[in-house]
């Protein structure tokens, strides 16, 4: 069956991302990218900028190497924005990908997947799923 998690702090921390944003900056007009980088720094750090009852929008930075473990959704579909840097995301059923700035990833719901940062920079993704996504993880 597998470990489910639907917290989102918790998700984030077991991914190496300690440095975590919820309610401060959530559903505010405009986020400037760039001051919010400045601000965070380049470490791995994560801001919640939208929560609704239809969907949730995190902006997450991530350092070479780091990224999330190899989890799915059974309920909803992902979606992200890469916003900088590099990833290599694995897609169950379609392998390795790699993406950059500008591209959109789509991942349906029930689909394993894996995310890490790669290349020489830290790297920035935009999440966006329903509010308090279930993540499934393999048992440990």
């Amino acid at each position: 069956m597998g470990v489910h998690d639907n917290n989102l702090i918790n998700v984030l921390n077991k991914d190496g991302v300690r440095d975590v944003i919820i309610g401060d900056l959530e559903n505010a007009f405009t986020t400037n990218v760039a001051e919010l980088r400045s601000k965070m720094g380049e470490g791995a750090w994560a801001a919640r900028l939208v929560k609704n009852e239809r969907f949730g929008g995190v902006i997450i930075q991530q350092r070479p190497g780091e990224g999330n473990r190899l989890h799915h959704h059974p309920d909803d579909d992902d979606c992200w924005v890469i916003l900088a840097g590099d990833w290599e995301w694995y897609i169950e059923g379609e392998g390795s990908k790699l993406v950059s700035v500008n591209d959109i990833v789509v991942v349906p719901k029930g689909v394993k997947h894996k995310i890490t940062c790669v290349g020489k920079e830290p790297g920035i993704r935009f999440a966006i799923t329903a509010p308090d996504v279930d993540h499934v993880y393999a048992e440990d």
